[in-house]
């Protein structure tokens, strides 16, 4: 059987979707139709449901399906392995900020990070029942993606045990972390805005941090202010409602 290169497709779809748009365009409107799709059946948001059909409706019907089309790959691509599939997309287009200094860390750095890192985290993981992991640069989440990997290949549950508060600045990247920590099933608060100057304007929760109850299990950690991160989580509490 031949073996699908999903990044070789995902692109060459991408680029052949809408040939009167700039590929910048169709890159954002796929992240933000697919991140509304995910987000509408727990949120339930008049907002979402709006941002949604605005952006579907700059599209014919045949082209709505190939945005379905390239969410499929995207969900195949994650199933097969663990990788940071939308920020290698998102760098092969050149559609990063290098004015910004926006290049994104390659997947197998971040592995390496992670495993070198792992020690001193397992035996917080040994003694609680869930560990905390912030990132205030996310880009698209890959580093969260590759620690996620190291407890999975360490024996660790990472539904279970791992909740992440991840940052960023640029829209894209809020949207392509939320797209791929949702799918990989990892808890998390992504959030969209600015770390250094303590200013936020949007949050979504993953999926599975609803289907887990996991708002109960942070009670105990947003009650003790141990640390900088709980008060930070604790502070961007009021943007639930702010989505979109």
């Amino acid at each position: 059987m031949t073996k699908i290169d999903y990044l070789k497709e995902f692109m060459a779809k991408l680029q052949s979707l809408d040939r009167s748009k700039r590929i910048y365009e169709v890159f954002k409107d796929f992240l933000k139709l697919s991140t509304c799709a995910i987000a509408q059946p727990f949120y339930r948001s008049d907002k979402i449901e709006q941002e949604y059909l605005e952006t579907v409706n700059k599209y014919t019907k045949k082209q709505a399906e190939e945005f379905s089309q390239l969410l499929a790959f995207l969900i195949e691509a994650l199933t097969e392995k663990h990788q940071d599939f939308l920020g290698q997309v998102y760098m092969r287009l050149n559609l990063g900020n290098t004015a910004n200094g926006q290049f994104f860390t390659p997947y197998n750095v971040s592995q390496l990070m992670s495993e070198i890192n792992f020690g001193e985290v397992e035996e917080k993981l040994n003694n609680s029942e869930f560990i905390t992991l912030s990132d205030p640069c996310c880009g698209s989440s890959g580093m969260i993606i590759a620690f996620a990997e190291t407890m999975k290949n360490k024996g660790y549950n990472y539904q279970n045990q791992l909740f992440v508060k991840v940052i960023d600045i640029d829209e894209m990247c809020f949207m392509m972390s939320y797209i791929q920590l949702s799918l990989y099933g990892i808890l998390a608060r992504v959030i969209l805005g600015d770390t250094l100057a303590y200013k936020f304007s949007k949050v979504l929760y993953t999926p599975i941090y609803f289907i887990n109850g996991f708002e109960w299990k942070l009670k105990p950690l947003n009650t003790t202010k141990q640390s900088i991160q709980t008060q930070t989580i604790r502070r961007v509490e009021p943007m639930q409602l702010n989505l979109f």
